[in-house]
């Protein structure tokens, strides 16, 4: 694993007519061919970019733009080690 970056999952639940949200943290693992996150598993070649958000407070999105669709992450701290490293292998491989 060449670097990971936390990213948080919001669960929505009703218990006793009250709606709760539960934050739980994930990890998005970057390889030297693939990046991972708890539920999806992407190949570098399948990956056009990857950009950043802030939203108000805090938090922001990490959006990953693939083949597929774009795919985005609640994440506290701007990915900024994430982007890099995924840049460096882009280039490398000329993905």
């Amino acid at each position: 694993m060449l670097c990971s970056h936390i990213y948080l999952t919001v669960k929505r639940r009703i218990k006793d007519n009250e709606q709760i949200f539960e934050e739980n943290e994930e990890l998005i693992k970057v390889f030297e061919d693939r990046i991972t996150t708890a539920s999806e598993d992407f190949k570098l070649h399948d990956i056009l970019d990857i950009s950043f958000k802030n939203m108000s407070g805090k938090k922001g999105f990490l959006y990953l733009h693939t083949t597929s669709g774009v795919y985005s992450y609640i994440t506290n701290i701007e990915p900024v080690r994430l982007i890099e490293v995924y840049k460096e292998l882009k280039n490398q491989h000329l993905i």
